[in-house]
């Protein structure tokens, strides 16, 4: 009896530690896709940043 009871402890253990590996890893992928998406929009941002100042140096502003 006590056997059986170390196996469904082994056994429970296991599968925990592998659902919290699997949990962490999915967090790193989601916050690595939401990191590179907003650098997309930082990227648009400092484009649109420099089209303003080409356009008011064209225009004699700066």
């Amino acid at each position: 009896m006590p056997m059986d009871l170390t196996l469904v402890f082994t056994v429970a253990l296991a599968a925990a530690i592998i659902v919290v590996v699997l949990a962490l890893v999915v967090i790193i992928i989601y916050q690595r896709w939401r990191i590179g998406d907003q650098n997309v929009f930082i990227e648009r941002f400092i484009r649109q940043i420099e089209e303003q100042r080409q356009k008011m140096k064209k225009a004699g502003i700066l």
